[in-house]
């Protein structure tokens, strides 16, 4: 299976010290969970041990913590190389779930985009927690289903507290109301 995360361009440029910094950042998920390739827009990260059908439990949780991990590191150098960067909840930035093949947004693309689903939006408030130097961490449940496994991210903070930024932003659907438990 392919994920391929949509980047600014100061973050696959190679001259630039954030550029340096993604790329590591990059380099470091894709030993991880197989390989990755620099694309004009993005990078697109090839997975072959898990997202499908007969992959273990295990397998799409190390992936997707490897990917999430990826994702909130990447937001991290935006936020520090643009501090006035509006925060998630100020943006007007909504939730709508995108299908499976879409990119993984950095916070850059899903303010332009307007609406995104809840892998990014848990990245984006993440990173700027942080920042703020705040403990969060991402955590995901799974509903196997006849079509294969869903998955939905939310925020556990340092003191025990559940975040799920999805709900926060206009995420209503039953069958993603979240179960709050460490899938």
């Amino acid at each position: 299976m392919n994920i391929a995360f949509a980047l600014p361009p100061l973050l696959v440029d190679p001259g630039s010290s954030e550029g340096q910094r993604a790329r590591e950042c990059i380099r470091k998920c894709a030993l991880e969970v197989g390989r990755a390739k620099m694309r004009p827009q993005g990078v697109v990260f090839g997975i072959d041990d898990a997202f499908h059908p007969r992959a273990s439990k295990t397998a799409n949780a190390i992936a997707l913590r490897a990917l999430l991990d990826c994702l909130i590191n990447l937001d991290v150098i935006i936020l520090r190389a643009y501090p006035n960067t509006p925060k998630l909840y100020e943006s007007g930035v909504f939730y709508k779930l995108m299908p499976s093949e879409a990119p993984w947004d950095t916070t850059p693309i899903m303010f332009r985009r307007g609406f995104t689903d809840c892998k990014s939006l848990v990245a984006a408030r993440i990173a700027e927690l942080i920042i703020a130097g705040k403990v969060a961490m991402p955590v995901f449940r799974n509903i196997k289903d006849g079509w294969g496994t869903m998955f939905h991210i939310l925020i556990l903070h340092g003191n025990g507290q559940w975040e799920c930024p999805s709900s926060i932003l206009g995420m209503h659907a039953a069958q993603e109301v979240p179960y709050y438990s460490m899938a």
